[in-house]
């Protein structure tokens, strides 16, 4: 049997592969009490599963948001602290954004993060994490495991920008500056 992603899977899925490249851990959804890996570990929750964009969808399928909590589980806060810093950044580089993109799925908003401990000093897991959303343009397609690469890929960088003045004339760009 072929396992179909589509829909929310298929961002929890991609946010998966995010969290193992870039932490190193697994991504648990937070209601599951059983078979956790010891600490660290990542947890999700869907905070609004589905919030419509728009209502004409112009025939090309269903355009929608949804929004997670995600939270950084550890021993020690630093640590936990530590996660939810590289994962927020990790969704930031273009290396990783290229996982959703693929599939039609754009990060948008991403909180700060802070500290969600409950009951601290009497409770060893520390919490540390961020909600974000997530722009579902693809129209409910689903996809196969081979149809998805999570191969990173290097951030590239702009080196130079040309910009035009009113009048159409170019401008000499920073790297030319920079030769001159």
């Amino acid at each position: 049997m072929t396992v179909q992603l589509k829909d929310k899977l298929l961002v929890t899925y991609i946010l998966q592969q995010v969290v193992k490249q870039s932490l190193g851990c697994e991504l648990y959804y937070q209601n599951t009490v059983d078979d956790r890996a010891a600490y660290p570990f990542v947890t999700y929750n869907f905070v609004v599963p589905e919030q419509d964009t728009t209502g004409d969808w112009l025939g090309q399928g269903r355009q929608y948001e949804t929004h997670l909590q995600v939270d950084c589980h550890a021993i020690r806060a630093l640590d936990s602290m530590n996660m939810a810093d590289n994962l927020f950044t990790a969704l930031h580089e273009n290396r990783y954004r290229a996982y959703f993109e693929q599939a039609d799925i754009e990060p948008e908003e991403i909180t700060n993060t802070s500290d969600r401990t409950v009951m601290a000093g009497s409770f060893y897991d520390y919490r540390f994490g961020f909600d974000c959303s997530f722009l579902v343009s693809n129209g409910g397609r689903a996809y196969k495991l081979e149809e998805l690469d999570f191969t990173p890929s290097q951030d590239t960088e702009i080196r130079s920008v040309q910009v035009n003045d009113v009048d159409g004339h170019s401008t000499v760009s920073a790297e030319e500056k920079e030769k001159e």
